[in-house]
């Protein structure tokens, strides 16, 4: 029996191996079976994709490589081409096609490491389709290949890392305002913005003005992927004419933003409380605050020193004071294109407890799938022992050392966390789970004569 099987190849599943690699641990970890799959023909993940700049700092993607286990392992790595051309974005936002091919790369390496251990290997083009826990603390993975086979893979633990998908289910229900849903609009002008920041995007969203007759675009949301897909719509669609107001950002919060120290937020003018200050860094919302693209669309919309007025984007809050029902029901309805941008949830998979019984997992009743120990949350409260969820949408609220402003309570969606502070988190549980289930167990017989 393998110690982990890992679903999912992306950043995020790969996000505690790479804090084992840095940590000198990998080896030993590699030695207990890791099988890892993903659906698709490599490591590496999706986000070449999209078309947009990288949120994060280009330091970030490469601070992995410079612990001395990981110079060894990745000695390659950190001399090839594509890691040279990102290292001179290090204190800059890179191009997510660079970093997708970075991350591409960085797959290939890992891949030659897992397959050098003889217990571990990695599944290409395989997705799973069920879980199942059984007596004795397994979990065995239901798992089809491209061609259609399925086969079983069982292990002591497993590490569920799907990505995130946006719940159309969600946000086409959700009540806007009294009576105001989206799934009342025209379902041909709507767009999310995970689709419209995509390689396919701007195609996409210029195929609707085609044969839309304004150029009026709603934007519903606060987060990174909102004000970035204002970004996308004012700099990859030059074909398409904005005029002054024509796309509008609404939100049912004033968006965070993010800034190196407070003096540097008291500089642009921005208010905040000591809330808003990381407890490890004294950063201003260091994991709630906007950064990049979409960081600079807000500051040229509030007219920030330095900053270029943007007049055709406007924004403002989803409320009363801005909006009655029958007004945003208008604006709606005269909308060319309408982009959901209201985060992501973690994706699942069904899972079976050891009596067969469905199991009802928090991330599918809108919760967090995860809790403080990474572990899977279920919906009727407690969590799965020997089942981890990491990545996007998995919702996990840092704690303790790992810092945070005490005002976020958002998802802390940062790949520097996966293979940092909650790669380790994931890692030292599933070891606890591997010591656990090495123990012989004690007999029965000496527990009574003990009583």
């Amino acid at each position: 029996m393998r110690g982990s099987v890992i679903l999912g190849a992306g950043p995020g599943g790969t996000g505690p191996l790479v804090w084992a690699a840095q940590n000198g641990k990998l080896a030993s970890w590699l030695a207990a079976g890791v099988t890892i799959l993903d659906r698709s023909p490599s490591m590496g993940g999706s986000l070449g994709r999209y078309i947009v700049n990288s949120d994060s700092l280009g330091s970030s993607y490469l601070e992995c490589l410079d612990a001395l286990p990981a110079r060894e392992l990745f000695a390659r790595l950190r001399a090839d081409a594509v890691t040279r051309e990102l290292q001179s974005m290090r204190y800059g936002f890179p191009p997510l096609s660079l970093v997708g091919e970075f991350f591409r790369r960085f797959g290939a390496a890992l891949e030659e490491i897992v397959s050098s251990h003889p217990g571990s290997a990695f599944l290409p083009s395989t997705s799973v389709r069920v879980l199942r826990l059984r007596d004795g603390g397994a979990v065995v993975a239901e798992v089809v290949t491209a061609s259609g086979e399925i086969s079983f893979i069982e292990a002591r633990t497993a590490i569920m890392a799907l990505g995130g998908r946006q719940d159309a289910a969600r946000y086409l229900t959700v009540d806007l305002m009294p009576g105001v849903q989206l799934g009342d609009t025209d379902p041909d002008k709507i767009l999310p913005s995970d689709k419209l920041l995509s390689t396919d995007g701007p195609a996409r969203a210029l195929a609707i003005f085609e044969r839309a007759a304004s150029r009026r675009v709603v934007i519903l949301g606060g987060s990174h992927s909102a004000f970035s897909a204002a970004w996308m719509l004012t700099h990859r669609l030059p074909q398409v004419a904005f005029g002054p107001g024509d796309i509008s950002i609404l939100f049912r919060r004033p968006p965070r933003i993010f800034y190196w120290t407070g003096e540097d937020a008291a500089a642009d003018g921005y208010q905040f409380n000591e809330r808003d200050l990381c407890v490890r860094t004294r950063r201003v919302h260091r994991f709630g605050g906007l950064r990049g693209d979409g960081r600079e669309m807000w500051r040229r919309l509030t007219r920030r020193p330095g900053t270029q007025p943007e007049s055709r984007v406007t924004m403002a809050p989803l409320a009363e004071s801005h909006f009655s029902p029958a007004s945003l029901r208008r604006l709606l309805d005269e909308a060319a294109l309408v982009i959901p941008a209201f985060g992501y949830r973690a994706a699942t998979v069904p899972m079976f407890d050891a009596t067969g019984r469905r199991l009802r997992l928090n991330a599918d009743y809108g919760g967090p799938a995860v809790g403080r120990a990474a572990r899977l949350l279920l919906a009727e409260g407690g969590e799965l022992p020997n089942v981890f969820g990491i990545g996007l949408g998995a919702d996990y609220r840092p704690w303790g050392h790992m810092g945070g402003e005490p005002s976020f309570d958002g998802q802390a969606n940062s790949l520097w966390l996966y293979q940092n502070d909650i790669g380790e988190v994931v890692y030292r549980g599933v070891q606890d789970c591997l010591r656990q289930a090495a123990r012989p167990p004690i007999s029965r017989y000496l527990t009574a004569s003990v009583a």
